[in-house]
């Protein structure tokens, strides 16, 4: 071999061999002081590229987590506000069930109404001041709000909560038929009652007859209400127009067929001749009799039959005419709010045709707190069966005041034109205009010695409270009151716990569909930082046995090299 002096060919290749092992064993010192097999993109720039668009996307679903985590957060929080606001309805609906029943007097009622409307107060506050981060949340305005749960954009979820206001919840509806006149035959259909289906009742006849009547209608509707969704009450009473006065009735009086015959009563029917005839065959007729605050005469059909009058009861008991048969109105309520939709065959002999007047109103649960305007009043139920009632068959008063029996003749000095105006005290729903007479002062006058002069003030009559209006019906009192108002109460506070529970279940079902979504996410970020891992990170096992390997044989490279130069000695030998 050759040997040579300015070329050392053994110290060069152990040199270059030597930087090569030195950079491989600062790269193994940097991976395994970094954890990581990618510390630039030289190391490797394709799996760098993955791994940061891996590592981008665990990050966003990490904060994609957190959001999932925030709206149940504030599903939470208005989940819990309204558990307080049901319970503020349970017992609202508990006090207006304590106040309907008539062994409640007026002061106490008032003392309900009283814990009522602090209640509602309440339940409105907890709606109004309910928030998150200063958002509100049960003011109604809480409408799909969106949530980003996912990495990339439009991922979202929506969130609605509906307003929990007195004013927003409880809408219940009511409807109550005019007042039928004439039996028959009536079959009810609830068209979409479920918002796709119509639902048949069983054909109901309306009769005086024991089983039959509103009561069984009502019976039949009460029957499928849990599927319906609408309840059915009744209303079947013939109301005196005035305080009774003394008459008699005629030998052929009867009630529902069940014959009474002559009965001689007083004023205001003092010995209780009348109404203890007519409650002598109670038990047969269906109908009980009774004398009202005012002293006017009421007959109550308790089951819903018809009340029909056969013979003359007598004017002093003030039935009109066309009260004589009755056979009630029939009040539906629907706790949706929504409108009840009736068709079907004899729907006049229910109270509901076409040409018959019927009242229907939507309550929410604070229009239950104040006074109730006297038409929505009527819708519940409220009004007397006499409303609308027509003087059929009289062209004046006079003349039904001096029909057989009254004690009134037409020389008694109750005449047409007789100049005393009374029309400013009668103030009362359920006659509309006579026939005959543009008002009643045309017709309801003092005449000259009748012992009533034109300027007195004064009349035979004056406890006879009607009306020369259609249905001049007072407004009834606020809330739980009244017996009938109590009722109305419990009905609209069942819709506002039924709307409450609803707003409920949809946040519920959105908590689910949140935390599903959230356990979903958090398995693609685990398996996501995984896949990012496999690539960026370093297998210290592998790299510890390759920083073995370059330390090792950075240090044989470094040998190698002394003895390349150790060579170079030789020549020396050639030289001496």
């Amino acid at each position: 071999m050759g040997f040579r002096i300015n070329t050392n060919i053994g110290a060069l290749n152990a040199h270059a061999n030597s930087v090569v092992n030195a950079r491989e064993l600062d790269k193994s010192l940097s991976r395994l002081s970094s954890g990581l097999r990618i510390n630039s993109a030289a190391d490797d720039a394709s799996g760098m590229a993955i791994a940061d668009s891996l590592r981008s996307q665990a990050a966003t679903l990490g904060q994609a987590i957190n959001n999932g985590n925030d709206a149940i957060g504030i599903l939470q929080t208005a989940d819990k506000a309204m558990d307080e606001q049901l319970k503020i309805l349970d017992t609202i609906k508990v006090k207006a069930t304590q106040a309907a029943q008539d062994g409640q007097s007026q002061k106490t009622r008032t003392m309900l109404q009283a814990d009522i409307n602090r209640l509602m107060e309440e339940l409105d506050n907890i709606a109004n001041t309910t928030s998150f981060n200063g958002k509100q949340l049960l003011s109604g305005n809480f409408i799909n709000q969106e949530f980003q749960i996912g990495a990339n954009s439009n991922q979202t979820i929506k969130a609605s909560i509906g307003p929990t206001q007195s004013s927003k919840i409880g809408v219940t509806r009511f409807e109550t038929g005019g007042r039928i006149t004439s039996s028959g035959e009536v079959q009810f259909t609830l068209k979409n009652y479920n918002g796709l289906e119509d639902f048949q009742f069983q054909k109901i006849k309306i009769s005086t007859s024991v089983g039959t009547g509103l009561g069984a209608l009502a019976e039949e509707i009460n029957k499928y209400a849990d599927k319906t969704g609408v309840r059915a009450s009744f209303k079947v009473e013939t109301n005196g127009m005035a305080t009774v006065k003394a008459s008699s009735t005629s030998e052929d009086f009867a009630i529902n067929g069940v014959r009474i015959g002559q009965i001689q009563y007083k004023d205001g029917d003092e010995n209780g001749a009348l109404v203890s005839a007519i409650n002598s065959v109670k038990d047969t007729t269906g109908v009980e009799a009774s004398l009202d605050s005012e002293g006017k005469l009421l007959l109550s059909s308790r089951d819903g039959r018809g009340i029909k009058i056969d013979g003359s009861i007598g004017a002093g008991a003030f039935i009109s005419p066309n009260m004589k048969e009755n056979y009630g109105r029939l009040s539906l309520v629907k706790n949706d709010g929504k409108d009840i939709n009736i068709v079907g065959t004899g729907l006049s002999h229910a109270g509901f045709g076409a040409s018959q007047f019927i009242s229907q109103a939507s309550v929410s649960l604070r229009e239950s707190k104040g006074q109730i305007d006297p038409q929505i009043a009527d819708a519940m139920g409220f009004g007397s069966v006499n409303k609308g009632t027509i003087l059929a068959g009289y062209s004046s008063i006079s003349a039904f005041m001096s029909s057989e029996g009254s004690g009134f003749s037409s020389g008694s000095g109750f005449s047409i034109g007789s100049g005393k105006n009374y029309s400013a005290s009668l103030q009362n729903a359920g006659l509309v205009p006579i026939s005959g007479a543009s008002q009643l002062s045309a017709v309801y006058n003092v005449s000259a010695g009748s012992g009533f002069s034109s300027g007195s003030g004064l009349s035979q009559f004056a406890p006879m409270k009607v009306s020369a209006g259609a249905f001049d019906v007072p407004p009834e009192s606020a809330g739980v009151t009244t017996l009938k108002g109590a009722m109305a109460v419990m009905d609209i506070a069942e819709t506002a716990i039924t709307n409450l529970d609803q707003i409920r279940a949809d946040i519920g079902s959105v908590q689910n569909q949140l935390q599903v979504t959230i356990n979903n996410i958090t398995v693609t970020q685990v398996n996501v930082k995984s896949a990012e891992s496999t690539i960026r990170d370093v297998d210290f096992a592998a790299e510890s046995a390759n920083f073995s390997k370059y330390n090792i044989l950075a240090q044989s490279g470094s040998y190698a090299m002394s003895q390349a130069n150790a060579v170079q000695q030789n020549v020396l030998k050639l030289l001496q």
